[in-house]
């Protein structure tokens, strides 16, 4: 009976070993498993920047952060944290005036609205004098502040659409069909730019955000007169343009007359001054030569009254020979100029 007693204790014994051991092995289990769910878990919180990419952290749903930093990132995983990715450095691009639109919004009433709707396309803009344009363009944009782009806006791709249509349609709405067909486009271009800033900031500027878009530029194609009119408006354009060059050519030929003109006037100028001068130069010397002469006459006025005398006659009669004949001489006679007839006979 002793024998039977040890062989069930020790029976015993071994079952107990053996239930340690299991439930040593299954605590392993349970804490290696409960290690790889902690794991598991922690690892959905890794996520990876790429350049130009940023990332929004949201805390049980609502906005934490925002981080930019390319390469490996973690944050608490889901539900208490998680995150949504977005390029910000691409750089998209919007194209408009290729689709097709109703001219009102809805369903159309009639035969006649369907038609209409059918015919109609985006590109169709309404000058600010009635009539009518056809005009394609595309915008450039990236994303400027990644939360305001995914969280601020139901629809972002649609607003900046509606916003930038309405912003071109605006710009055009206000100039003359003419002014759009012959207007340089880079100025419409960045007036609608504009624009199209200043509505964007007004969306979000009540609830703490700054614009979700950053606009680089709108490349506006040339505009376009309706096909039914575009001969016509073809022609207005060539002749604009024909006057504006006559009068290029007409501004270019004033120019040149008046610089020839100019020329004119200071070549008379010169010569007026010159002139002038001459003249005073010349009066001084008459001057000074009266006043020597006023004095030789003081000193011996019959001798210098016969010497202005001969002077004068000389002055006068340059190429008549002259004689002198003393006052009261009688019986006068011709001086025959022998020698010249001499010298003449002589020659023959």
């Amino acid at each position: 009976m002793g024998a039977n007693e040890d062989a069930s204790g020790g029976g015993s014994a071994a079952d107990q070993a053996g239930r340690g051991l299991t439930r040593t092995i299954l605590n392993w289990l349970v804490l290696l498993l409960s290690l790889a769910i902690l794991f598991g878990w922690g690892w959905q919180g890794i996520y990876r920047l790429e350049p130009g990419e940023a990332a929004v952290i949201l805390r049980l749903g609502a906005y934490d952060r925002t981080r930019s930093v390319e390469g490996l990132a973690w944050h608490w995983p889901p539900p208490l944290e998680s995150h949504v990715v977005v390029n910000t450095s691409e750089l998209r691009t919007e194209s408009f005036g290729t689709r097709l639109a109703r001219s009102t919004p809805g369903v159309p009433g009639d035969t006649e609205e369907e038609q209409i709707a059918e015919q109609l396309k985006r590109d169709a803009v309404q000058t600010g004098d009635g009539n009518i344009i056809n005009v394609a363009y595309e915008l450039q944009y990236k994303i400027a502040d990644a939360y305001a782009y995914r969280f601020a806006m139901a629809n972002p791709g649609a607003i900046l659409h509606d916003a930038t249509e309405a912003a071109m349609r605006t710009v055009i709405g206000k100039k003359t069909i003419d002014a759009v067909l012959s207007q340089d486009r880079s100025e419409i271009e960045r007036e609608a730019e504009a624009l199209l800033e200043s509505m964007l900031s007004s969306y979000l500027s009540e609830v703490g955000h700054g614009p979700p878009f950053d606009i680089d530029r709108i490349n506006l194609e040339k505009p376009q007169a309706p096909e039914a009119v575009r001969d016509a408006f073809a022609d207005v354009v060539s002749a604009a343009q024909d006057a504006k060059r006559l009068k290029l050519e007409a501004e270019g030929d004033a120019r040149e007359i008046l610089e020839r003109a100019r020329s004119e006037v200071a070549e008379l100028r010169e010569r007026a001054e010159a002139y002038r001068r001459s003249k005073i130069i010349e009066a001084r010397g008459e001057s000074t030569r009266f006043t020597a002469l006023l004095g030789e006459y003081r000193n011996a006025p019959e001798v210098t009254r016969k010497r202005l005398y001969l002077e004068t006659m000389e002055e006068i009669l340059p190429g008549v020979e002259k004689m002198v004949v003393e006052p009261e001489t009688v019986n006068v006679l011709p001086m025959l100029p022998l020698g010249r007839q001499a010298g003449s006979g002589g020659s023959e």
